[in-house]
């Protein structure tokens, strides 16, 4: 794979989440570094997974800091998120030596690491036996793999390190210097430099048997280089080292400090080579290298491994620079062979990598800045053309006062600065805070962003309360104090972030074209940089790199010019300060026109030095229309069709391409880079433009004025507001799921891998392209023909899928996908706002921007800004933009109507009916008649009138509808709600006309539906009705309502079925007597009926018989009125006796019975004679009562004898036991028949079977009414003695002695008529019969007056009866005669 030709720019990924180390105790038991104290400085450095062809290792890298006896291990992906990734070694009072490497084996990835006084080999399981899976489903930045590092135990392993022996004649020193190797065998080889000039070799065998052995000087290298090799003990000291292994041999290579390197056998123990070369390449009065931090030897990273090379740093006085040497052997002699030789810069130097065509230097300037270099060499011996190009490093944050324009709070400036997503790390910020607050305390690194912002606003003012002491000040001078304690604190912030930022070392990745710098407490990657960036970020000396680029021009004139170009760009740079690139930002911003966002800064800048510089510089570009429109064309997202499709392998494994958090942090950050950068170029164009029509001889360029003006405008707008979006910070919440279930109607692109980011704030682009975005740049990246090779170098993979997330967001790409994003992930502020920046200029996709901010902006509860997103729709409405192809993918023919109810549909989930119905009512008016949905839309507006309590209004858009099945739904959604709202006059006043048996139809339906009791459709439907004079059907209503309440029990219901038979009763009395009738149900108990239809005369066929059962029946007024009356008693059952289950009484004896048990016994003699009923249970049931009031007079018995109606009485007693005599006094007397004495017997026969003797006016009647009955009933129940008397007054009246006591109106005469006298002789004689036997079995003889009297009288009623008939008869025997 070629090199990335062009320089490259620094980039900080998101570190500020704090981190979590798993922490190794180590303790070897070496006592070495007990005896003297050791500096070591802080290095690091690293290590990359070299095997590109699967994402799990792609990518993947593990980086190093060693501090003393500490030894940091990070391991890191930009594709998959690694979890338990961090692992800090402790060697127990072992300092670390600066010889640390990293190797990979096919099972494992070892780690050497030499320390003062012992060696160690850490291995770690090889990602590809720790991941057996190759491929998981789907990139996700919450999917995570453990790291090699996450199943590190804490338990030392005694085969892991190695304590050696130091050489006798170090005089007891420590080792300064360190480099290891793994050989092919996995054996571990060290070499140890002593200040003293030993150079010890330590060999450890992988089962951790370890020996070391002291390296010394042969003879054979005595003769070949006697007198070369100087004996000065201080020029024999060793600097650095290397350790290799070529073919099966591996070299320890020594620099030493005079200049000379040695060649080491690790195999034969001594030293096969020596090159004098360098020391002769020294200025005669350099007398040894200087001393640095730097490793000065260097192993050319990324070579094959035959192609072994070096490079060595010469650091003297007048000469410095690096030469990069490669062994060879020449006739079996080990040789070492000088590749080239390339310039230094001024500075001190921090540290440097290589690789076979590029290296990296990192330097400290004399005021203690530091700078990053790279440059690409070739190889040969002289690289005349090699030039350093500068890094493009981020700028460091300014510990000055944030600029301020006095309409912000201070507080709230510097929160939203400080805590910008990927800023300031919080454990640096919460460490700021504890200096601030001047704590003793360890900081809390753990605390979430909304925790840490409360304790810094509380410290802050705390400080500022303190300032001011309680006392008075105007808004002024506190703005001052805030200001003054903000700025305090953010330098406390700014001056740990800046110590953290300190470089140690730097790690290339040659597998990806890439490289990382490490820091103190953080890193950073350097990416490549495209064509534009390196155009007008490097200096003017570097960009001859651009000469024969194809992606620019095949033209090296057209370079050129593009060259010069930037000349001008650096002029224009140079005069612009930071308020000339705020305030245009800030007009940029209030979409003010470009032109007149640089009045003001072309007015400043436009002086005559600038002038002079820039006519110089503009005359040397031969073409300016033709260097315009190439930078333009550079500039512009087009999208590109690809040539080539990548096979289903490299498709799988594109997707994981950046994916993981880390990844995407990088990606969000280079973005925001390069749109700054491509923003900072149209400003520049814009400026120049400007400046050159203000020009005397302005007319030259009147094709920039012409054809180019509207050109840069539109990429100034479009990259300001890319610049924008890489400036927010997303919102921390996602959307609420009834939010996502009103949007699901939209047919949005689903939203990918959102997650809440409570715990840590996040940039909007760093979202977006964890979220969709990556998904969908992967998606484009597919298409284009990438092999693994390519894939994997950044500056093929990297910045086309910039190139294709940057085509995902561009304004002018008429895709709302990017639109869609923010809608769904709730970002409503941003969208709104974005839509905002696009509306003045954007003439591409804006229905969808309307579109999609009226949704947005009813999401924020904004209605009105929404309808009028929405009303601006259909200015310019078109069926081919996209949302308008999505929402009427079915139907493209009903676009407009379609996209109109849509937008109702939005406005009708979030609540605005309002809106909705004007949307609906300018729906209307777009339109045609025949518009099949229509009735749609008035049924829209029904309902929304309807739900706003505009009846009028409803009732006007149901009448107007055309669809029949639309109308009969709306009205009853009408009717429905007008009862439920007991707006009863107002359904009562509309005119159905046509619709009246479709109003009333619902009525009924809906009746019908619901429960019978609390029914307003029923008292409607009767109302309705008297009002249109329908008095029988109001009559069937009622009746039906009463009919379906019959079998409910509450007195709800009851006094409900009253009220409505009685309603019935009356509508049937007010209409013709003819119709005076309604059905009711049939009884559903009845058998079927038979009918025989006889055959036709002469017809063979049997007669037709038909059967049926009856399903309604007919009621008359009658008929109605006698359930009434039922009605009634069953009520007033209910109310006296609440346990009674009135609903289940059916038939009027069951009615009868419950009502003369319960007292209510007027109403039971009214029920009785309205259905012909016998009165005998009645009158039993009083009689019972009149006997139990005489054993017991309660108070209570009022309250049922009140329902008697006993104020209808002449006269009511005190006492209910005389009442209730009374009562039944009056009611024998009212419902006794002339000449019978029925119920005198049922009531004399339930008082003698109680054993109650009947009341003097119940046997006086009773004589008068038949008093054979009644001596009949005394004689049946025993009486003897009473019925003895009664005979005896019997007899005697008969005889003429009171014939009036039993109403005898003749008594025993001769003048009587013929059997006038009717005594019950039988009854007589059987009771005189009885009582002598009563006598004859009783000694006492109980009877025996009684018995006496009554025989004696009975013989002479005999008597006188036989002599009377006598003379009767011979008187008529006479008159014959």
């Amino acid at each position: 794979m070629s090199e990335h030709g062009l320089s490259y720019q620094e980039v900080i990924p998101d570190q500020t989440l704090p981190v979590t180390w798993k922490e190794i105790d180590l303790n070897t038991g070496g006592t070495q570094s007990t005896l003297q104290d050791i500096k070591i400085p802080e290095k690091a450095n690293g290590y990359c997974f070299k095997d590109t062809s699967r994402y799990l290792t792609r990518n993947r890298f593990i980086y190093w800091r060693l501090n003393n006896d500490v030894l940091e291990l990070v391991e890191e992906s930009l594709d998959i998120n690694l979890t338990n990734n961090r692992l800090k070694y402790k060697f127990r009072d072992t300092p670390i030596l600066d010889g640390i490497t990293i190797h990979e084996t096919q099972s494992n990835v070892i780690i050497l690491v030499p320390t003062v006084s012992s060696i160690h080999r850490l291995t770690f399981l090889h990602p590809s036996r720790l991941h057996k899976q190759d491929d998981l489903s789907s990139p996700h930045p919450d999917l995570s793999i453990p790291s090699i590092f996450a199943d590190v135990h804490v338990m030392q392993n005694s085969n892991s390190f190695y304590v050696y022996t130091a050489p006798t004649t170090a005089n007891s020193q420590l080792p300064h210097a360190a480099a290891s190797c793994l050989t092919h065998e996995e054996e571990a080889i060290f070499t140890l430099a002593y200040p003293s000039g030993e150079l010890l070799l330590v060999r450890q065998q992988p089962d951790g048997r370890g020996e070391s052995i002291e390296l010394q000087s042969d003879t054979i290298v005595s003769k070949f280089f006697s007198g070369i090799l100087r004996s000065k003990n201080s020029e024999n000291i060793i600097i650095s080292m290397l350790v290799h292994t070529i073919g099966l041999e591996t070299y320890a290579i020594t620099l030493y400090r005079e200049g000379q390197i040695k060649v080491w056998d690790c195999t034969k123990l001594q030293c096969i080579a020596v090159d004098v070369s360098l020391p002769e390449a020294r200025a005669p009065h350099d007398t040894s290298l200087k001393n640095t931090q730097c490793q000065l030897l260097k192993q050319v990273v990324g070579a094959e491994e035959n192609e072994f090379m070096f490079a060595v740093y010469l650091n003297m006085d007048n000469n410095k620079h690096f030469i990069i040497l490669k062994p060879v052997m020449v006739r079996n002699q080990f040789t070492i062979v000088k590749v080239t030789q390339l310039t230094s810069i001024p500075g001190d130097l921090i540290d440097y990598a290589l690789t076979p065509s590029r290296i990296w230097s990192i330097w400290r300037s004399l005021d203690g800045e530091w700078s990053l270099y790279s440059g690409q060499y070739n190889s040969e011996e002289t690289n005349d053309d090699f030039v350093w190009t500068p890094v493009v490093l981020e700028p460091l944050p300014n510990a000055q006062e944030l600029p301020c324009d006095g309409t912000i709070d201070p507080r709230q400036q510097y929160l939203d600065y400080i805590f910008y997503p990927g800023r300031f790390p919080l454990q640096i910020i919460s460490k700021a805070l504890s200096i601030y607050k001047r704590s003793l305390m360890i900081p809390d690194i753990s605390l979430s962003v909304s925790v840490l912002k409360q304790k810094v606003c509380a410290a802050v003012q705390s400080e500022i309360e303190e300032k001011l002491q309680e006392s008075e000040v105007n808004d002024e001078f506190y703005l001052e104090e805030a200001m003054c304690c903000w700025t305090r604190f953010y330098s406390c912030v700014v001056q740990y972030h800046v110590a953290a930022l300190k470089p140690l070392g730097m790690l290339l990745l040659p597998p990806v074209s890439g490289a990382v710098l490490i820091k103190k407490a953080s890193y950073s990657f350097l990416r490549p940089m495209d064509v534009l960036e390196h155009l007008v970020n490097v200096p003017d000396l570097n960009r001859a790199a651009l000469l024969g680029n194809a992606q620019i021009s095949s033209n090296n004139e057209e370079i050129q010019d593009l060259i010069k170009f930037a000349d001008i760009f650096d002029l224009i740079d140079e005069s612009l300060n930071d308020y000339h690139k705020e305030m245009f930002e800030n007009n940029m911003a209030l979409a003010v026109p470009p032109l007149e966002a640089v009045e003001e800064i072309v007015h400043d800048i436009l002086t005559e030095e600038f002038l002079h510089y820039f006519e110089h510089k503009l005359k040397l570009i031969s073409d300016v229309y033709i260097t315009v429109h190439k930078l333009l064309e550079l500039l512009r997202m087009d999208e590109s069709s690809p040539d080539v499709y990548l096979s289903k392998s490299t498709r799988s494994s594109i997707m994981h391409l950046f994916s993981s958090n880390l990844g995407a942090s990088i990606v969000s950050q280079s973005f925001a880079q390069q749109i700054a950068t491509k923003f900072g170029i149209c400003r520049n164009m814009l400026i120049f433009k400007a400046v050159v029509l203000k020009e005397e001889n302005a007319s030259n360029y009147e094709s920039l004025r012409s054809v180019c003006k509207l050109d840069i405008e539109v990429h100034l707008n479009s990259y300001y507001v890319l610049l924008w979006l890489t400036q927010q910070a997303a919102t921390s919440i996602l959307p609420l799921e009834t939010q996502n279930q009103r949007l699901s109607s939209l047919k949005l692109t689903p939203v990918f891998h959102l997650k809440n980011n409570t715990q840590h704030l996040v940039s909007l682009i760093e979202m977006y392209v964890a979220s969709n975005g990556g998904c969908d740049a992967h998606k484009d990246l597919w298409e284009y023909d990438f092999d693994e090779e390519k894939l994997a170098h950044w500056h093929t993979s990297l910045l086309p899928y910039l190139t294709r997330l940057t085509l995902l967001i561009w304004p002018e790409n008429g895709k709302p996908h990017f639109m869609e994003w923010l809608l769904s992930s709730g970002q409503h502020l941003h969208l709104q706002r974005y839509i905002n920046l696009l509306h003045p200029w954007c003439c591409s996709g804006t229905l969808n921007h309307s579109f999609y901010a009226g949704i947005s902006y009813l999401n924020t509860g904004e209605i009105h800004k929404a309808y009028d997103f929405f009303n601006s729709i259909f200015e310019e409405f078109s069926p081919d933009e996209f949302v308008v192809r999505r929402i009427t993918e079915h139907a493209p023919h009903q676009a407009l109507i379609l996209f109109n109810l849509k937008i109702i549909q939005m406005l009708e989930l979030h609540g605005a009916r309002d809106y909705a119905i004007k949307a609906a009512e300018e729906a209307l008016t777009r339109i045609s008649d025949d518009e099949p949905l229509k009735p749609t839309l008035y049924s829209i507006l029904f309902k929304h009138h309807l739900a706003l309590g505009h009846y009028e209004n409803a009732f006007q858009a149901l009448c107007v509808n055309p669809d029949a099945d639309r109308k009969k739904d709306n009205l009853r959604d009408l009717v429905k709600t007008l009862l439920d709202a007991g707006h009863v006059d107002i359904l009562m006043t509309y005119d159905y006309e046509d619709l009246e048996e479709l109003f009333l139809s619902i009525l009924y339906t809906r009746a019908r539906a619901i429960d019978t009791v609390e029914n307003i459709y029923y008292d409607f439907l009767y109302a309705y009705s008297v009002k249109k004079n329908m008095w029988r059907f109001s009559a069937s209503v009622m009746y039906e309502h009463a009919y379906r309440l019959t079998y409910q029990s509450s007195i709800e219901a009851l006094e409900k079925h009253v009220k409505c038979l009685l309603m019935a009763v009356n509508s049937l009395s007010l209409g013709d007597p003819q119709f005076s009738w309604v059905l009711k149900p049939a009884d559903p108990d009845l058998e079927e009926e038979e009918h025989i239809l006889p055959a036709q005369i002469g017809s063979k066929n049997e007669p037709l018989i038909l059967r049926y059962r009856k399903k309604v029946d007919i009621i008359d007024l009658a008929g109605i009125k006698k359930e009434l009356i039922f009605g009634k008693a069953r009520l007033q059952l209910t109310k006296i006796e609440e346990k009674c289950v009135a609903h289940l009484i059916t038939s009027p004896e069951e009615l009868v019975m419950y009502l003369s048990m319960a007292g209510i016994f007027k109403t039971a003699f009214n029920v009785c004679k309205v259905f012909d009923l016998g009165y005998d249970i009645v009158f039993e049931n009083l009689t019972y009562k009149c006997f139990e009031l005489n054993q017991r007079d309660e108070p209570e018995t009022w309250n049922w004898l009140a329902e008697n109606d006993i104020h209808d009485f002449d006269f009511i007693p005190n006492s209910p036991r005389n009442m209730i005599w009374m009562m039944l006094e009056r009611y024998l007397d009212q419902y006794e028949e002339a000449g019978l004495s029925r119920y005198y017997r049922i009531v004399t026969e339930k008082l003698l079977q109680l054993g109650d003797y009947p009341p003097f006016w119940l046997i006086a009647a009773y004589k008068k009414r038949n008093p054979g009955e009644l001596l009949r009933v005394f004689y049946y129940h025993g009486w003897l003695r009473v019925a003895a008397n009664m005979a005896m007054e019997y007899i005697s009246a008969a005889l003429g002695y009171g014939p009036e006591h039993f109403g005898l109106k003749q008594t025993l005469t001769t003048m009587a008529p013929p059997m006038s006298i009717n005594l019950p002789l039988n009854v007589i004689d059987a009771l005189i019969y009885e009582m002598g036997l009563q006598n004859k079995d009783n000694p006492d003889k109980p009877l025996e007056k009684e018995y006496v009297l009554l025989k004696e009288l009975f013989i002479k009623y005999i008597d006188t009866s036989t002599r009377i008939s006598a003379e009767v008869c011979q008187h008529k025997m006479s008159a014959v005669a």
